[in-house]
């Protein structure tokens, strides 16, 4: 009898487009205007669809881990950074109520957030 090894694939974009538009949509309550989170979600798709593709041919042993996207990767701090160098690129004066809502924090956890990136931009 014969067995054939499946290699891990990644999946399509389009499925990591439809489960960060999903989580996006729950997370903003449509308290963000549509074009802009179409945009929010599309840069974010673009990066992580990326990323996974490069660690998915740089890193062989995790393969399986790459293959799909874990939602909380959304909350890791550079898809963070992503968000808010395009809100503040579009200079709104709703930056920071967006960036809470997005980021699901209050506003001591964005002004230490916010430090941080600062921090971490000019070191």
């Amino acid at each position: 009898m014969m067995f054939w090894r499946t290699e891990n694939k990644i999946e399509p974009k389009k499925n990591f487009h439809l489960e960060i538009e999903e989580y996006y949509n729950k997370v903003s309550n449509n308290e963000i205007p549509k074009e802009l989170l179409a945009e929010i979600i599309e840069k974010v798709t673009d990066k992580i669809y990326d990323d996974y593709k490069r660690f998915w041919e740089q890193y062989p042993k995790s393969r399986k881990r790459y293959s799909k996207l874990k939602l909380e990767d959304l909350k890791h701090s550079f898809v963070y950074y992503l968000i808010t160098d395009l809100l503040r690129k579009k200079k709104l004066v709703e930056y920071r109520h967006f960036s809470k809502i997005l980021f699901g924090k209050n506003d001591a956890e964005l002004d230490d957030y916010e430090k941080g990136k600062f921090d971490y931009e000019t070191k």
